[in-house]
């Protein structure tokens, strides 16, 4: 069931109007995009059903293209600004092109070093602070940048400990960026290990509270826009998953 809502959701999206909506709103869409994107690339014989990638990309470039206006608008909040510069870089990990890694750089030192001081301050404590703050250190080797977010996820996961799963899917890509990006060349040995043990162990409660969303949105005879974008990355996470476990790294199972 999931796999055809997931196809369904994919041609749904496919004819949204991005204009008709906030570019904050897009973020979730915009992921979802990613995900497809890396997952044809890996895997491109699925490209008869999710087009090429540059197809994909298209459609992950118009929502960034959204976003320039309003890294310039201090009228917009600093979490919001920082998500949107940490989504430029994000589209340049899929796509090398050199101007979303300097425009979403150069955004996220101006959020980051707003006080005018030449220091880094953390303007906020979220999840796309941490984002912007992860892809600093792995795009700029900056070692503070780094340090900050540790203690950000630190924060975060001494919160989800007491049961707080709300917190927890709020920060969880956070979580994992930070571990993947960051922990794995900044803490020592030991430490990354027992991140790595958390992230394990938590990964139980993701699961289950993602599933509680799919299926309430499945019982549901009208569901909006953010709940919609919430479940396209839910599931094509699941999916790019579940190819890379049913293949084990084979680009071509002919």
């Amino acid at each position: 069931m999931e796999k055809g809502l997931f196809h369904d959701l994919y041609k749904q999206l496919d004819n949204l109007d991005l204009r008709s909506y906030p570019p904050a709103r897009l973020s979730g869409l915009l992921h979802g995009y990613l995900t497809v994107y890396s997952m044809v690339r890996v895997y491109p014989w699925l490209e008869r059903d999710f087009g090429t990638p540059g197809i994909i990309h298209e459609r992950a470039k118009s929502i960034v293209h959204l976003y320039p206006g309003q890294l310039q608008n201090d009228d917009i909040s600093v979490d919001t600004r920082a998500g949107y510069a940490a989504d430029k870089m994000d589209v340049y990990q899929v796509y090398s092109d050199l101007s979303y890694l300097k425009n979403g750089l150069d955004a996220a030192y101006r959020i980051l070093s707003a006080r005018g001081n030449g220091k880094i301050a953390l303007p906020c404590r979220t999840p796309n602070i941490c984002r912007l703050l992860c892809n600093c250190y792995y795009f700029a080797g900056d070692e503070e940048c780094g340090e900050l977010a540790g203690r950000l996820v630190t924060e975060a996961l001494g919160y989800t400990r007491g049961g707080n799963r709300e917190m927890l899917l709020s920060w969880w890509d956070a979580i994992c960026l930070y571990d993947d990006a960051v922990g794995a060349m900044m803490l020592p040995l030991e430490e990354h290990m027992r991140l790595g043990e958390e992230r394990a162990r938590l990964v139980i409660t993701v699961r289950q509270e993602e599933e509680e969303i799919v299926k309430r949105f499945l019982q549901s005879r009208e569901n909006g826009f953010d709940v919609t974008i919430k479940v396209f990355n839910i599931l094509a996470k699941r999916e790019f998953a579940a190819y890379n476990e049913r293949y084990a790294g084979l680009r071509n199972p002919r």
